[in-house]
């Protein structure tokens, strides 16, 4: 994939998080990424904790400031980033998907995290930081994770240098940043939809109400996920407001 976008490239040696790094950054360019051989504060969604050996994986946020991108299709940047994740990891393994809203999983173990953080202008999204954190090299994580682990290197069985990883992806990402300004949401939707983990699928789901069992039918433009009980009902959820328990 290619853009005429131009991004800046930094590279920190440590810091609490690249999206902290970012948040309050003046960009220079259309898309600016930061990187970081370790992070001491490195987080994910909902205030989880991304757990990293230093210098193993891939961490880094990009910082864009969209233009006339309405608050309600804030989404499509998350959308846009877990697609370039995805394409790319596809250059090396199998059975790449996208777990809901943004995760990376590659044979049903995750293998990359993202969080995105959007300030507003008025009703429009005025700054959007992305990060992302892949397995790149690290082989061993420590007990009691959400869900279970993999890397690259425990995929391959080759170690590659993250830095490689991250241009890549943020080349693509680049080339669908373009797509968003030229208004091509629908387009990136699709293939988002395309690759969502587990997608038409019977499983059990737990939501306030306790467990059910359902599949997932859509994710709506401003994130929310629709699945399909057993019964026929539509269920809308915000993240972090239903579990997938397990497939069947």
């Amino acid at each position: 994939m290619h853009s005429d976008l131009a991004l800046e490239y930094r590279h920190l040696d440590e810091t609490s998080s690249t999206n902290d790094f970012l948040r309050s950054y003046i960009p220079s360019t259309d898309i600016t990424v930061v990187s970081a051989d370790f992070q001491t504060k490195g987080r994910g969604q909902m205030g989880n904790t991304w757990v990293s050996n230093a210098g193993e994986n891939a961490l880094f946020s990009v910082l864009v400031c969209p233009r006339d991108l309405k608050a309600t299709d804030g989404f499509i940047l998350s959308q846009a980033m877990a697609l370039s994740i995805k394409e790319e990891l596809e250059q090396y393994v199998g059975d790449v998907c996208i777990k809901w809203p943004n995760d990376i999983y590659v044979n049903g173990k995750k293998i990359c995290g993202t969080l995105i953080e959007n300030s507003l202008m008025g009703k429009n999204v005025g700054r959007s930081v992305i990060g992302s954190g892949i397995n790149v090299n690290q082989t061993d994580f420590p007990d009691g994770l959400a869900a279970p682990p993999t890397s690259l290197h425990l995929c391959t069985g080759n170690e590659m240098p993250p830095s490689e990883i991250i241009h890549a992806v943020t080349l693509r990402f680049a080339s669908y940043y373009k797509e968003v300004q030229a208004g091509m949401l629908d387009k990136i939707r699709e293939r988002y939809h395309c690759s969502l983990y587990l997608k038409g699928q019977k499983c059990h789901f737990h939501d306030e109400e306790g467990i059910f069992m359902g599949a997932i039918s859509h994710v709506e433009p401003d994130g929310h996920i629709i699945i399909k009980d057993d019964e026929g009902k539509e269920r809308r959820y915000a993240f972090k407001q239903v579990k997938l328990v397990r497939s069947i």
